[in-house]
C-alpha cells in the first residue's frame, strides 16, 4: 500500500531531505524518490542474533511437541530446560517470551534438570535440551493407539512408493522428477517413522 507507505514516512520526525539523492536536491520530499536504506555495518550484533535464534528455535521446538503430542491449545504445560550456563542466561532473559508464545505455565531452567520418564524431549543446539512432562495432558493409551495408526499408514506408503520404484519399467518411464519426488517423500516419511518411534517411546 504504497500511499499508507508515504504517509507513514512523511510522519517521520526527521529532515526528509537528507534522504533524496542530489539529482532530486530540489524537489518535494517524497518516499519515492527517497535512496535505498543501507545497512550500517556497526549495528550488526552477532551474538544477540546467536542468542536470539537459539530462543526462537526453542519456542519452534516446543511448538512441534505441543503439535505432535496432541496437546490441546488452551492446556497450560510445563517446560523444563537443560542447559550450559551460557545459554540458561538466555533462556532467562527470555521466559516470559518463551512462556507465552509456548502457552507455558512454568518455566524451569537449570544446568542438570531430571526430566520424567513419561516427557516428550527435543535437544537444541548448544547441548540445551527441553522436555515437556506429559502427565495429566494427554491419555497415554489412546495417543500411542493414534501414533501406532499412523505410523501404519506411513509403512503402507512407504512400501507402496517403494514397489513403484522397484519397478525398472516405472522409472525407464516416469519422468526424472517424479522419481526424485517420490524418493524424497520415502525419506520423509522415513524421518517421520523414527520421529513417532521417539514419541512412543515417550509414552511407554
Amino acid at each position: 500500500m504504497p500511499y499508507l507507505t508515504e504517509e507513514l514516512w512523511q510522519r517521520l520526525p526527521v529532515n526528509h531531505s537528507q534522504f533524496l539523492p542530489r539529482v532530486y536536491a530540489n524537489a518535494q520530499p517524497t518516499i519515492m524518490l527517497a535512496a535505498y536504506p543501507q545497512c550500517d555495518e556497526a549495528l550488526v550484533d552477532e551474538r544477540a542474533e546467536t542468542e536470539m535464534q537459539a530462543v526462537i528455535d526453542l519456542i519452534s521446538r516446543v511448538r512441534n511437541i505441543r503439535s505432535e503430542m496432541n496437546i490441546k491449545p488452551g492446556d497450560r504445560i510445563e517446560l523444563l530446560i537443560a542447559a550450559k550456563s551460557d545459554l540458561q542466561s538466555v533462556f532467562a532473559a527470555s521466559s516470559d517470551q518463551i512462556a507465552r508464545l509456548t502457552r507455558a505455565a512454568q518455566v524451569s531452567i537449570d544446568g542438570q534438570v531430571e526430566m520424567p520418564k513419561t516427557s516428550a524431549r527435543a535437544v537444541l543446539a548448544g547441548g540445551a535440551e527441553v522436555a515437556v512432562p506429559l502427565e495429566g495432558l494427554i491419555d497415554f493409551a489412546q495417543e500411542r493407539a493414534r501414533l501406532s495408526r499412523e505410523k501404519d499408514k506411513l509403512q503402507k506408503e512407504s512400501d507402496k512408493l517403494e514397489s513403484q520404484l522397484a519397478n525398472p519399467d516405472f522409472v525407464a518411464r516416469a519422468p526424472s522428477d517424479k522419481v526424485a519426488e517420490l524418493r524424497a517423500r520415502i525419506a520423509d516419511i522415513a524421518q517421520r517413522t523414527v520421529a513417532l518411534d521417539q514419541v512412543l517411546e515417550a509414552l511407554r
